[in-house]
């Protein structure tokens, strides 16, 4: 039987003029806790993308907003509407026929949401609109003609039209009907602007609708409109969100709708709360069992199934249940907070029921008191983020995550033709859509044994054993702040246990890898849908997160640290990604380096950019297992990762509900330590296609290029090509072609053109591209990329200025500056640090605004730039930069990069005599002369010249030192 019910709901809407929300964000998410608004309408918010919608409206409401066109209207404030409806009444943006902005002036701001109404194939609509002033009465028109065709032809049941729309000439008079008190329906007078006027009293006699907004501003005039088909209320909002302004007085509506309760909430559960569980018993318990007796009998899985046994009841004695937290209140609320909040609510509902003083006094009561205790607790929290910011930074991060946008799943989703709002259906439909894009398994696979393999290596393993020591030395690094896996236990509870857990551990691991056997237990994965882009009503724009039992994977961890090294000699040197002392640092130096370098010599590089579709997930086990055997794993070890690979399985989990399991028929396992692994060894043979050109990988990432001197050399590197997507079809990968993309890289001004081909298509030529997080164009310019993480630095630097408002330390700031900002300024320094003045001046802008801002902020005072540095030891990002390539350099001659191609390009100046060997020659590099200034910016030269002009003294030792007294010595001379 469905629990859907249909009631007269008593409604209120909260309207007000803002006249910008960007320096009042904090008040308002204050001020909208405080309250229990049914729906909130805001006029000229002047927000902009940046501002999040978590940063200013507590997560009680679904957001939708229409911010000012800045670019098409070339006015950088003023405009802009929003929409604010608790998710219980479901609401979903109006979905017209033809959009509403492509019918309208750009600089008219308009909404338009639906909430689910009680009448069959019916909804109630919430509109908001802006129209600045002395606008055209043809916008008017074409702005209620449009409204008038929605609601007349979408099955409107209710509607409610509010908004600043701006006429000062339009005179309202109070009905004559109910004693025409002060809070009448007011209808238009003949006084006013004719055209206007009229077009309002059509669209008003046409829907039987009233204007119900009869409270003057300062001036006389009514500029703020609340029209409906459904008796209103009106009255001024005696506690406003925003402080008033004198024009537009902020407005209350007391309303009603008929509407269908369907509310979607999380599943409740009852868990076991292990923060609360007496370790010390259950700790007893576990060491007190003779695991040995137990557990040698038995086989793997059956040895496993025993170990959850006991421990399930010896955790059912020792730690208690609780409730799954649903509410989502802000992370700072206590629970005195959260009682008094839920009393407030409750006096509301009261009041809005049956409407008596009485039941709002209390309401009034509880209101105040909330406010008082919000400040308080909200202020104790921001005091503690504070003190603990170097000690326990987890809480610091829980407070930024808390402001930014949290992906969830909407109540309604669709999938290919199917659309559903039950909860287990969409589990079932995210399922279904992920099992798509694995590949069927082979027939032969269940039956599958160990090849007999010729190759180049010898038997490199075929066995493991772990010790006591390992696995309780794992167990200690557990992170404790993950949550549990699809066994319900959280790697809190065995960390807190390694000491007494690490018996049964023992016997369970040596047991598994002896008999070849990964149990099927740790084969299950829950799977988290996680929103990409697009609409979040689309089950297609989701990817899939895996969580994995915690003893799984500590299994994995023990595999990998002896089977990585051994394995690490036989990956290539092309591959940089999921590599020890390589990254995507090494691999961007590489492939940069030789780009300028070769654009030096006047020279043309084409390279192309491959996409694989999915391929984590389209790794198809035969052709994996067989590659792992080639690359010397026999034996037990062998059998075991086939048990690993093979049969597993998954499902997904959302609020609580979950979909049927499905099976895992190809891929390597998502979210597992092993599985990046096991993927670079199943692309490591890649490197046979390419014979006539060089390559690059980061895990699937894959770039070929190839100097161009002529057709020929245009036809060999289509020749490696075609052996990539021989390649590709031999082992099951498939490419996306059109996101596969060809690029020149040359300065010449005859430049050899060809078409290349994959999969026998041709591929798009670009003249930039993003490589690695880097944008590189055609001339290697870099002023783009340099474009973008300036821009990108100051959209982080708005949210921090923002997010923190509430904090009163520099130190934070401070903090928060070098992890968020700084950081966007100096990833992959080495590959693009600006050659020219601008550019660097550019740059430097980004570091003195936010020091500027952040001294305004703690002192209510300004100061210049270098008071500011001196004063917060702050270094200049340009010294910065030089620091950041010292480092590398560092690493590079040190061999920190497992990189023979960065170690290659470094050239050491030798000097000629032995008196000369006898004084340190006066620089240490043999950097070359440059024909343009591409060469100069290569960055191994750049380097290395940097060293010899700035670092290079008998204080500073590269080649001896440790990293850190390198550091220090690197420090103390660019700041003498």
């Amino acid at each position: 039987m469905s629990n859907t019910t249909n009631q007269l709901n008593q409604f209120c809407i909260f309207y007000q003029n803002c006249r910008g929300i960007r320096t009042k964000l904090h008040t308002l998410y204050m001020n909208i806790l405080s309250n229990n608004y049914d729906v909130i309408v805001l006029t000229e918010t002047w927000l902009i993308s940046e501002i999040d919608n978590n940063e200013f409206i507590d997560r009680r409401y679904v957001v939708y907003r229409c911010d000012r066109d800045r670019t098409a209207t070339s006015k950088k404030d003023g405009g802009g509407v929003l929409i604010a409806v608790l998710r219980g009444l479901r609401p979903a943006l109006f979905n017209a026929s033809v959009s509403v902005d492509s019918m309208l002036p750009k600089h008219i701001e308009h909404i338009m949401v639906e909430i689910p109404s009680a009448k069959k194939h019916k909804k109630h609509i919430i509109s908001a609109a802006y129209i600045p002033p002395r606008s055209p009465s043809d916008v008017y028109e074409k702005h209620f003609d449009l409204l008038l065709d929605y609601i007349v032809d979408s099955g409107v049941d209710n509607f409610y039209i509010i908004g600043d729309y701006n006429t000062p000439d339009i005179t309202w008079e109070p009905s004559l009907c109910d004693n025409s008190d002060s809070h009448s329906s007011p209808h238009l007078s003949s006084i006013g602007s004719h055209c206007v006027r009229s077009i309002l009293s059509s669209f008003l006699g046409t829907l039987n609708a009233t204007q119900y907004n009869n409270i003057s501003n300062v001036n006389g005039n009514i500029l703020d409109l609340f029209i409906s088909n459904v008796p209103s209320t009106i009255r001024i909002a005696a506690d406003p969100l925003l402080p008033a302004d004198p024009h537009h007085p902020p407005l209350v509506a007391l309303t009603g709708m008929y509407q269908t309760i369907t509310p979607m909430n999380r599943r409740p559960l009852s868990k076991h709360n292990f923060r609360k569980a007496d370790f010390n018993a259950i700790n007893l318990k576990i060491e007190d069992t003779n695991w040995t007796e137990l557990l040698s009998p038995l086989s793997s899985d059956a040895c496993l199934d025993k170990f959850y046994n006991v421990l399930d009841d010896i955790i059912k004695q020792h730690t208690p249940l609780s409730g799954t937290r649903t509410a989502g209140f802000p992370v700072w609320f206590s629970c005195s907070l959260i009682k008094t909040f839920r009393k407030k609510r409750k006096a509301w509902i009261r009041w809005k029921k049956f409407g008596n003083q009485v039941d709002y006094e209390n309401f009034s009561y509880y209101r105040a008191l909330f406010k008082q205790r919000c400040k308080q607790s909200f202020d104790k929290y921001i005091t503690s983020v504070e003190d603990n910011i170097t000690k326990n930074i987890k809480h610091f991060w829980t407070y930024i995550s808390n402001l930014k946008a949290k992906s969830e799943i909407p109540h309604t989703m669709h999938y290919l033709k199917q659309k559903s709002d039950d909860p287990e259906t969409i589990c079932n439909m995210f399922s279904d859509f992920f099992l798509s894009v694995f590949e069927p398994a082979s027939p032969s696979l269940q039956q599958w044994q160990p090849p007999s393999i010729t190759s180049d290596h010898d038997i490199l393993i075929s066995s493991m054993h772990f010790s006591e020591t390992q696995i309780i030395g794992e167990l200690k690094k557990l992170d404790t702040s993950k949550g549990p896996g699809p066994d319900g236990l959280p790697p809190l509870f065995f960390k807190l246990t390694a000491d007494t857990i690490c018996k049964p551990l023992y016997i369970i691991y040596n047991k598994c890898m002896a008999e070849g056997v990964f149990p099927k237990v740790w084969k299950h994965a829950n799977i988290t849908p996680v929103h990409k882009n697009g609409s979040k009503h689309n089950v297609e724009q989701y990817r899939p997160i895996s969580i994995l039992s915690a003893l799984s994977k500590l299994f994995e961890r023990l595999v990998h640290n002896q089977i990585y090294p051994i394995l690490h000699k036989t990956i290539i040197e092309e591959q940089h990604g999921f590599v020890k002392n390589r990254s995507t640092t090494s691999n961007l130096l590489t492939f940069t380096n030789a780009l300028f370098e070769n654009i030096d010599d006047r020279v043309q590089i084409d390279a192309i950019y491959t996409d694989f579709e999915k391929a984590f997930d389209k790794v198809d086990h035969e052709i994996l297992l067989n590659k792992i055997a080639y690359n010397g794993i026999r034996g037990n070890l062998l059998r075991w990762f086939a048990s690993y690979v093979l049969n597993r399985t998954q499902k997904v989990v959302v609020n609580g509900y979950q979909s049927a399991s499905i099976s895992v028929t190809s891929g390597v396992p998502q979210g597992s330590i092993l599985g990046p692994l096991l993927f670079v060894i199943f692309i490591n043979d890649i490197k046979e296609c390419f014979q006539n050109s060089k390559f690059l990988l980061y895990a699937d990432d894959l770039k070929v290029y190839k100097i161009i001197k002529n057709m020929q050399d245009c036809e060999s590197l289509q020749s490696d090509l075609d052996r990539f997507t021989a390649y590709c079809t031999e082992n099951k990968l498939h490419l996306s072609v059109q996101k596969c993309y060809s690029i020149t890289f040359t300065k010449k001004k005859r430049i050899v053109r060809h078409n290349y081909y994959l999969s026998n298509s041709i591929l798009t030529t670009v003249s930039d591209l993003r490589d690695l997080g880097i944008q590189l164009d055609s001339k290697l310019h870099l002023n783009l990329h340099i474009d973008k993480i300036i821009s990108k630095a100051y959209r982080m630097y708005g949210f921090v200025m923002r997010s923190a408002t509430d904090f009163k330390r520099p130190s934070t700031y401070l903090y928060l500056y070098k992890t968020l900002i700084r950081s966007q300024l100096e990833y992959a320094v080495p590959i693009w640090n600006p050659h020219y003045k601008k550019y660097k001046e550019a740059i430097e802008k980004v570091q003195s605004k936010f020091l500027r801002s952040m001294h305004y902020r703690c002192f209510k005072r300004y100061l210049s730039r270098d008071p500011l540095l001196s004063k917060y030891k702050v270094t200049t990002l340009e010294v910065r930069r030089r620091y950041l390539e010292a480092m590398t350099l560092y690493k590079i001659v040190n061999n920190k990069f497992d990189c023979t191609h960065l170690v290659s390009s470094i050239h050491y100046a030798v000097p000629r005599n032995a008196q000369r060997r006898a004084a340190r020659s006066s620089r240490l590099f043999a950097v070359g002369t440059c024909r343009t200034n591409a060469g100069l910016r290569a960055p191994i030269r750049r380097m290395m010249r940097c060293y010899d002009d700035n670092l290079n003294e008998n204080s500073i030792d590269l080649f001896s030192s440790k990293l850190c007294n390198f550091k220090k010595s690197v420090i103390a001379k660019l700041l003498s």
